[in-house]
């Protein structure tokens, strides 16, 4: 199939023209060429919104400049934070993960609710997890190194409760049976 040129005509705001011909492209020049570019962005979008794996490649593109602002300001500034880094590389899967799983389904069953439930609930453990070791040392590898022992107290105090009502529980069960 040939992908034979159709030439439209439209009207927009004289403040959409400027922001188009403001927009950096790489490889678009002309308003033709950002305009195909930003069709082509939508088309991959509203395609890979379904599959796993291009909706992490799109949601990584779009977190790229964020993140190598960031790792710019902490390389001139000789910095780094774990905690911004696991973040980033947590953010997109999760994202990624609930777009993948709902896109193209108009209901959701309970089974399709509870798989997705199982999905986040790995994904919030795992980073909770992560977070978790930055408080194993002192200082910790963010920008502020107190950060982990300011916030790590109560969340440590939450896990002893948890704990004593699971041993509650257990000896409940033993006592019953």
């Amino acid at each position: 199939m040939s992908k034979r040129m159709v030439p439209i005509s439209t009207r927009i705001s004289q403040e959409d023209i400027e922001f188009i011909s403001q927009l950096n492209i790489p490889g678009a020049h002309t308003p033709s060429d950002k305009l195909r570019h930003i069709i082509n962005d939508a088309k991959k979008q509203n395609e890979g919104l379904g599959d796993y794996r291009a909706a992490l490649e799109m949601l990584n593109e779009w977190l790229l400049p964020v993140i190598n602002t960031l790792r710019q300001a902490e390389l001139e500034q000789n910095q780094h934070s774990e905690l911004l880094f696991r973040l980033s590389t947590w953010l997109p899967d999760v994202m990624a993960f609930l777009l993948a799983s709902t896109h193209s389904q108009d209901k959701l069953t309970l089974h399709d609710m509870q798989v997705i439930e199982s999905g986040l609930i790995e994904r919030i453990f795992r980073l909770f997890e992560s977070i978790m070791q930055l408080g194993t040392t002192e200082p910790a590898a963010c920008y502020n190194k107190n950060i982990m022992q300011q916030r790590i107290k109560p969340i440590l105090e939450l896990a002893e409760l948890i704990k004593q009502k699971q041993l509650k529980e257990l000896n409940y069960e033993r006592e019953t049976n």
